[in-house]
């Protein structure tokens, strides 16, 4: 066997090349998004001041607003763009159907008696 014909038969599908490029790029989205959002929560949300009145935005705590309304619009704009966009729309084989199958699984009767 040659060089070239063990290289060829290494070869990773094509779909799963892609499917693995996507998700790792969906996992690297997820964690920048954790990463915002965790640390932000705890430095802004937690150990306020129970004497000072909670800063708000748009009547949701601002801590809540900036640590988790805006990553989440942000995650949202980007899974619908990298949907869109990105991702591969690649074909997937279709079985050959199989000439004496039927909808039982069992092969047809050619002799024009009807099974029961």
């Amino acid at each position: 066997m040659s060089q070239t014909e063990s290289k060829s038969e290494k070869q990773a599908d094509p779909v799963l090349v892609h499917a693995r490029r996507e998700a790792i790029i969906i996992m690297a989205a997820f964690i920048v998004c954790m990463a915002w959002s965790v640390p932000w929560c705890y430095m802004h949300g937690y150990g306020l001041p129970a004497d000072e009145p909670v800063q708000t935005t748009l009547g949701i705590p601002s801590w809540i607003f900036s640590g988790v309304i805006v990553p989440w619009i942000l995650a949202s704009i980007f899974t619908t763009w990298f949907c869109m966009c990105y991702m591969a729309l690649d074909p997937l084989d279709e079985d050959e159907p199989d000439v004496h199958s039927t909808a039982g699984g069992a092969p047809p009767h050619d002799d024009g008696e009807e099974v029961t």
